[in-house]
């Protein structure tokens, strides 16, 4: 597995794609430049991607107006 964002480019079709970056350059800019509680250790969370899909939409769902992320 190559380390980075894994997305999807949709157009007339699908394009998977996979944009590189340092994760420990990320994990340090994130937690340096939020004053979100505890976000050394959410961004260690989820940048190294050990959260779940179940996880990301129970973290982000709430903040797009989903009230059910099961």
């Amino acid at each position: 597995m190559r380390i980075g964002a894994h997305w999807a480019l949709l157009g007339p079709g699908v394009e998977l794609r996979t944009t590189n970056f340092d994760i420990e350059a990320a994990i340090t800019q994130v937690t340096q430049d939020s004053s979100y509680p505890e976000i050394s250790r959410w961004a260690d969370y989820f940048l190294r991607a050990q959260a779940t899909d179940a996880d990301a939409l129970a973290a982000f769902g709430p903040r797009d107006g989903r009230s059910d992320t099961t």
